[in-house]
This record gives C-alpha cells, sequence and structure tokens, in this order.
C-alpha cells in the first residue's frame, strides 16, 4: 500500500521538498496532500498534481508528516493537529523547534527527524543537516533521508549544534549573495557597466563553488593557487587580512548562532503552559 504524505506548508521549504520528492520519484503527487490556509499556495500545489486541504485534522492518518511552517506558528498547528498515531515519521523543517516539544505535542510514539536545508533546495542543492531521536526505526531513517536527498546533500549532526548549522549553512547562502552584491558594486565603481559586473562575478562565483565543491583541495590549497606572492590577489587579501576578515567572519556566524539559541527559547516560553496555581493567602 502506497504511503500518504502529508505536507503542512507550502512556502518556499515545502514546495522544493514536494517538487523534490516528485521529481526524484520518491513520491508521486497522488501520495501527497498539502495543507495551507493559502489559497494560492494550494493552486500551486495542485497544478503539480497533489491533493490539497485547510484542515489540519487531515494529518491523522499520514504515514509521513512534513512540517514546513514558520516556528511561531507551531503551538497553534500543533493543537490543530494533536496526537499522531504511533510510528508516524514527522519530518520537521522549523527552526528552533527541538525533538522533545515534537514529541510532546505528537505523542511519544512518533519518530521524529529534525532538519535544516537551505534555500538551493529551490534548484536540489541543499546541504540539509539532520538529527533523529532514538526511537525513530531505520526504516524511517531511510524515508526520511530519502525525502531529504531529494532536494540535496545530508550531513547528520547533534542536535545541540542545530544553531550553529543553521548560522553556518542555513544562512550561508546569504553570505555569498552579499559577497557577490559587493564584489557587483565595486567593479561597477571599477568602470564596468552592471550588466558586466554581473556577469563576471556570477561566472566566476560559479567556477569557484564548483572547484570547491569538487573537493580534492582544500579552500586554503585552492585559494594558494590564486594568490601568488607580490601580485594582484595577494594585495586584496592584504586588504582583507587589515580588516579582520577572518574575526568578522567568526562574529558573524557567533551572532547568527546565539540569535537562533534566543528564538528558540522565546519560542519555548511561548509554548510552555502557565504555572501551576498554588494554595495560599
Amino acid at each position: 500500500m502506497a504511503e500518504t504524505v502529508v505536507v503542512v506548508g507550502f512556502g518556499s521549504m515545502g514546495s522544493a521538498l514536494v517538487t523534490g520528492c516528485i521529481r526524484a520519484s520518491v513520491f508521486t503527487a497522488r501520495q501527497i496532500t498539502v495543507i495551507d490556509p493559502d489559497a494560492a499556495a494550494r493552486e500551486r500545489a495542485e497544478r503539480i498534481g497533489c491533493a490539497t486541504a485547510t484542515d489540519l485534522a487531515r494529518t491523522a492518518d499520514a504515514d509521513i508528516l512534513v512540517l514546513a511552517v514558520k516556528p511561531q506558528t507551531f503551538s497553534e498547528v500543533a493543537l490543530g493537529i494533536g496526537l499522531l498515531k504511533p510510528g508516524t515519521l514527522v519530518i520537521s523543517v522549523m527552526a528552533g523547534v527541538s525533538t522533545t516539544r515534537l514529541s510532546e505535542a505528537f505523542g511519544a510514539g512518533i519518530h521524529t527527524v529534525r532538519c535544516m536545508p537551505n534555500v538551493a533546495a529551490q534548484v536540489g542543492l541543499a546541504v540539509t543537516t539532520y538529527a533523529t531521536v532514538t526511537e525513530c526505526s531505520d526504516a524511517n531513517r531511510a524515508r526520511a533521508l530519502r525525502v531529504l536527498g531529494s532536494i540535496g546533500s545530508t550531513v547528520e549532526i547533534s542536535e545541540h549544534l542545530f544553531d550553529a548549522a543553521t548560522a553556518t549553512s542555513g544562512s550561508g547562502p546569504a553570505y555569498l549573495f552579499l559577497l557577490a552584491e559587493s564584489m557587483i558594486e565595486s567593479a561597477m565603481r571599477l568602470g564596468f557597466d552592471r550588466p558586466t559586473a554581473d556577469r563576471l562575478v556570477r561566472q566566476s562565483l560559479l567556477g569557484a563553488s564548483t572547484l570547491l565543491a569538487r573537493g580534492d583541495r582544500n579552500p586554503a590549497e585552492l585559494r594558494g593557487m590564486v594568490t601568488s606572492q607580490g601580485g594582484t590577489t595577494s594585495a586584496a587579501m592584504a586588504v582583507f587580512e587589515s580588516h579582520g576578515f577572518q574575526s568578522m567572519m567568526h562574529n558573524a556566524l557567533r551572532a547568527a548562532r546565539d540569535r537562533g539559541r534566543d528564538l528558540a527559547a522565546a519560542a519555548a516560553r511561548q509554548a510552555a503552559p502557565p504555572p501551576a496555581v498554588t494554595g495560599g493567602t
């Protein structure tokens, strides 16, 4: 019997997972029901052959539940879903929502995989960090990896490192986009028109990323290939070093990690039940 898949949330990440799974033949569109309150999102899901709904109670019979909603809406969504049948595979892409909170919301018998893809899921080149609960069966772990593998590569981490992973690979594409944006503006100051500067920078970063992705040389070795002593690249590197580029990068990732911790703590406090009222005068 075909597995029943329910995806709650059809924004950029939910839609990337669904289209990735269909493209990779992990599931057929007929197996997938998308739940989203937004009519335009449901229309997009219907165009690729998925069933759609607005009622969260439709999750009750799911074999696999994918949660791709904003973490601040989790409490409301969890109330609408209620307890799930034991053995249900829950794949969560919500930042800051722990596996403990998921089990508390849906029942201790669920098999949870928490993950953090990045925006490159839209082109099937994401790197997705994930962690599983000890109760997750080998079969459900394999199912989850097929789902996540449909949008790129996967890296297993300890759950306590999720905020660090968010800072490194979740937010990581934004750092490259900022670099590209800055390089284009600087190239224009050197005399190029915007289309030419844009083309030079995009292709340079694509080529460099492709070399890096091959994995036969580490980043320092690749940098050394381009940087000859006393040359043009070394002049640029000296400017980066004088402005503390590596320290700045470390501080940026640490700030992103710490912000993730703060958001997770705030979400947990918001979801916590009110303290019990005790007797007294």
